[in-house]
């Protein structure tokens, strides 16, 4: 994180605002219309059904503008009654059948294409399922169908759809209460690993194990969670005490792994490289086609030797995960993407500047475009492109320019999801401005002063966005970021010089107007 905000979330229930009291008294038609009026009233069926065609279309088409307007009319024709006399109670006891749970067990290795396919050909078998259940999440099969698509949503990183589809099931886990609870629990978990809300997900972790006797995996991914939290002396006592239940007496490949990750972290590289480096020897041995876990031990193994200062020998484990990746699960992937920004710092380290911009080019818009775009990982990366590349001279301003276009992906992305409106984006954005107004020096010729241009409109659009966000966090008390208002007054001196230069050449570029003979 940059720096850590304040939460401000309206508790789950509670009206955002109050309504004012009707200062006039209803007329008996209006009192009577919600229950007596609407009893007698005749439902179109046939207007219903249209509706949700078009609806159904409208999904695949992805206009998002008709899907809210008819799924506005589509709840106003429900009668206000709806449900009003029957009993929900309790749901009758179902068992989980986990032989059942196909569609998250693939490996979708199969290429990004092919992956998408799949889980298109799932989402219709689920939407054919729960079209001929009467319940919806109320039937267990239509549930267990739920937490088995949600999982094939996780493997191929769409947590936006998993977001949504957990948030729907939840209370309905909750009731059945075991299995149910504890499945969601760890499933939603991973997605807020994912969605790098790891704090929320160590908090359901642990609720988790509060509900179950001590279970291996529970204790790895709590320890997973707590390294992903940079509390790396408590991760390590998760993982020993997974090893310890497993009734492990020698460290398996998957101990080598865990373990050697948190001696990682630790800074204990001696201890860590050799038993990552035997984990990474195992799984070759035992499970050489497991693209995807040989990927993640090489990007692991690849990130030691580059803390260690061995960076030639970390490019080519980063350049083997970033094959295997890309072959496996494709570009779009955030670990693709993981293993680039591994590759970039490793190669930046090894001196290799320009193929070191080539990989962060592809790192950052990897980041810009995915489901789970986060402020930090950015703002990282331009920092690598200003303060290891540019302002050392390894890069020229100019070949920042190749930025400009993800850095626009990435603005639209956190509008999108409403990133866009605290101190984390306004430190961003002004890091975002930076690499715009060095690209964007009044100079060249006429094709090269017009794409500067643009680039400071770009840069100046952002300072303006960063200005009141900066403002307000340092005004709060939440982080002081004042260095960073006095950087945003100083860059828009910086525009207005340039801009009036551009201007002067424009005007020295323009023909005369011809003279009047009299």
């Amino acid at each position: 994180m940059l720096f850590t905000p304040a939460w401000r979330r309206v508790p789950r229930g509670c009206p955002k605002t109050t309504l004012r009291a009707v200062p006039w008294e209803l007329s008996p038609v209006h009192t009577q219309f919600p229950r007596a009026i609407a009893k007698s009233a005749h439902i179109d069926e046939q207007a219903v059904q249209d509706a949700c065609g078009a609806l159904a279309k409208s999904v695949l088409n992805g206009n998002i503008y008709q899907y809210e307007a008819l799924s506005v009319v589509l709840r106003s024709m429900m009668p206000p009654d709806c449900g009003a006399n029957q009993v929900r109670g309790p749901p009758p006891p179902c068992l989980l059948d986990a032989g059942a749970l196909v569609w998250g067990e693939q490996d979708y290795m199969s290429g990004p294409q092919e992956n998408l396919r799949m889980l298109q050909g799932y989402e219709a078998e689920f939407a054919q399922r729960v079209a001929e259940s009467k319940e919806g999440f109320r039937d267990p099969k239509v549930l267990e169908g739920a937490l088995d698509l949600a999982v094939a949503y996780l493997k191929n990183y769409a947590v936006d759809k998993a977001d949504r589809m957990y948030a729907a099931i939840e209370p309905y886990c909750m009731e059945r209460g075991l299995p149910w609870d504890v499945k969601w629990l760890q499933d939603c978990a991973t997605l807020r690993c994912k969605q790098a809300r790891q704090p929320e997900a160590a908090v359901l972790l642990e609720e988790l194990a509060k509900r179950t006797p001590p279970h291996p995996a529970t204790l790895v991914n709590l320890g997973t969670v707590y390294n992903m939290m940079r509390e790396h002396e408590k991760a390590q006592e998760y993982f020993e005490a997974a090893m310890e239940v497993a009734g492990h007496d020698e460290m398996q490949k998957d101990d080598l792994w865990n373990i050697g990750i948190a001696k990682k972290n630790l800074k204990q590289y001696d201890e860590a490289l050799p038993m990552l480096e035997k984990a990474l020897e195992l799984w070759l041995k035992e499970e050489p086609d497991d693209d995807v876990t040989l990927a993640k031990l090489h990007d692991t193994v690849g990130s030691c030797y580059d803390l260690m200062g061995r960076a030639d020998d970390a490019v080519a484990q980063f350049t083997q995960a970033r094959m295997l990746f890309g072959r496996s699960i494709g570009a779009e992937s955030p670990l693709y993407g993981s293993a680039c920004e591994g590759l970039t710092k490793s190669l930046i380290h090894a001196g290799r500047y320009d193929e070191g911009f080539d990989r962060l080019e592809e790192t950052f818009l990897n980041n810009a475009e995915k489901d789970a775009i986060h402020p930090t990982p950015l703002f990282e990366l331009l920092g690598y492109a200003l303060n290891d590349l540019a302002l050392p001279g390894h890069l020229s301003d100019e070949e920042l320019g190749r930025l400009e276009g993800p850095i626009e992906i990435a603005v639209k992305n956190m509008v999108h999801r409403g990133l866009d409106q605290d101190g984390n984006a306004g430190v961003v954005f002004e890091r975002m401005a930076q690499v715009l107004l060095r690209a964007g020096i009044a100079k060249g010729d006429a094709a090269q002063q017009e794409a500067a241009a643009r680039r400071r409109q770009f840069a100046r659009y952002l300072l303006e966005r960063a200005a009141p966000l900066i403002e307000a966090t340092t005004k709060s008390g939440e982080a002081d970021l004042a260095h960073i208002s006095q950087a945003i007054a100083m860059e828009l001196q910086v525009l207005d010089a340039q801009d009036a230069l551009y201007r002067k050449a424009l005007e020295a570029a323009a023909p005369a107007a011809p003279r009047l003979a009299y």
